[in-house]
């Protein structure tokens, strides 16, 4: 299976237009409205390709004895600089797109264990450095440099060989399952954990990686309008969330217990999406 989605090998451009994809998907468009399409269709081939695009994304990009070293630098020290921060976020931002790619794609529409272990950690980390709290700095830090050692990265690599790709109508009733999830947060309740929360953020994260993926094999002004309009969701809540973040970090916020209403405008974006979905526009 690895050379199977080894080759051929993608261009490097187009690993770095989707890499651009990615690093922008947070960037908000408030003005952009959602196109006739907010379940685009894509094929075998595509569903397949979408994969191995990403796989080869993080593969050739991801030095994990390099990335070790800046683990460690960073949770020794408790401190990161902006080129180090930047470096971190990137391989951060490889894995999780690896992981959308495993829920999008593969017939099992779930993250690897171990893959979902490093991404977590990864989070824990960035959040704990940005925010300047070195005992959990080094917890994290030292937890995945464990992790990175050469055996677990092995099992880590090899579960991303697994693949099983999924069929065009599978992946078009597993959005239509996370949209109707999503609605029913929503339609139950009207105050959200910060963790709650970050469970709703989480499914159009997964679905703006999905037409990431897509419009950089397929480009097409649709697919780049849905993109936008995701960006903007997912830019928001991203906001709202690192605000909550801070508090839990801060002490004057519990993430898993305390509950806050919903900024009014990311609420409507979200039932506007939902609907238009409802309404056939796919």
């Amino acid at each position: 299976m690895e050379q199977v989605l080894a080759n051929p090998p993608y261009p490097r451009e187009a690993l770095d237009t989707l890499f651009q994809h990615i690093l922008l998907d947070d960037v908000p468009h408030p003005e952009t409205p959602l196109p006739a399409t907010t379940l685009p269709v894509c094929t075998s081939r595509e569903i397949e390709e979408g994969y191995r695009l990403s796989w080869q994304l993080l593969v050739r990009g991801f030095d994990r004895r390099r990335f070790r070293r800046l683990v460690a630098r960073i949770a020794l020290t408790g401190q990161a600089t902006a080129r180090e921060r930047q470096a971190f976020k990137d391989v951060r931002a490889r894995c999780k797109h690896m992981r959308f790619a495993c829920a999008n794609f593969d017939r099992k529409h779930h993250y690897p264990l171990l893959l979902q272990g490093v991404t977590v950690l990864m989070g824990n980390m960035q959040d704990a450095f940005k925010h300047h709290d070195r005992l959990r700095t080094l917890s994290y830090g030292l937890t995945l440099w464990l992790m990175l050692g050469s055996g677990p990265f092995a099992l880590f690599m090899q579960a991303l060989l697994d693949f099983e790709p999924a069929t065009p109508e599978d992946v078009k009733d597993y959005q239509q399952r996370e949209n109707h999830k999503l609605q029913a947060v929503l339609d139950s309740q009207a105050h959200l954990t910060g963790h709650e929360f970050h469970t709703l953020r989480k499914f159009i994260s997964r679905r703006v990686a999905f037409n990431d993926t897509l419009r950089t094999l397929r480009p097409d002004p649709a697919l780049h309008q849905l993109s936008e309009c995701l960006a903007t969701l997912n830019g928001m809540m991203g906001e709202k969330h690192d605000e909550l973040v801070e508090k839990s970090l801060h002490g004057t916020q519990n993430y898993r217990q305390d509950r806050f209403a919903p900024p009014a405008e990311i609420v409507s974006r979200l039932k506007e999406f939902l609907q238009a979905s409802v309404d056939g526009k796919s």
